[in-house]
């Protein structure tokens, strides 16, 4: 064994914040990308689709930085998601009555239809997995936007 090598957690990495993390994100997200297959999605398509609808419930028109601010995914990502959705017809872009540089993005009824077969799926997973939370999800949920707030600006 390197005895050189330096952690405060040599003796035990379940003491580790960020390993936990990530070893509680891959359960997680296995869950998730398993579902979403069921509805030919993947889950930064998921994101960006359920981001639109979101945004169009309460927007007039959506554009794709919208998008990439409410789902937290760089603009470049979001326009190749974009793109690639347009192909299977699950949403499609027309020019911005607001902006005409900008282009508006809407779902199709097609759109609809799976986004409304992949919302209760993912819910679903995380009500199940969070759900072994019990009484200590509302104050998970709270440090987890405590942690997105006080570190979002520093990236």
């Amino acid at each position: 064994m390197d005895s050189s090598l330096s952690s405060d957690f040599q003796s035990t990495p379940n003491e580790s914040t960020g390993l936990s993390f990530i070893k509680v994100y891959n359960l997680w997200h296995k869950l998730i990308k398993d579902e979403l297959k069921t509805v030919n999605l993947t889950h930064p398509q998921f994101t960006v689709l359920a981001s639109l609808g979101y945004l169009s419930q309460r927007n007039k028109e959506v554009s794709q930085v919208d998008i990439s601010k409410q789902a937290d995914i760089d603009v470049m990502t979001v326009s190749t998601i974009i793109r690639n959705l347009e192909k299977t017809k699950l949403l499609f872009r027309q020019e911005s009555s607001v902006d005409t540089r900008a282009k508006s993005i809407m779902l199709t009824e097609e759109g609809r239809v799976v986004l409304s077969k992949a919302l209760p799926l993912v819910e679903g997973i995380d009500n199940v997995f969070f759900g072994n939370l019990e009484t200590d999800k509302q104050c998970f949920n709270s440090l987890l936007l405590k942690l997105i707030e006080s570190n979002s600006s520093k990236g």
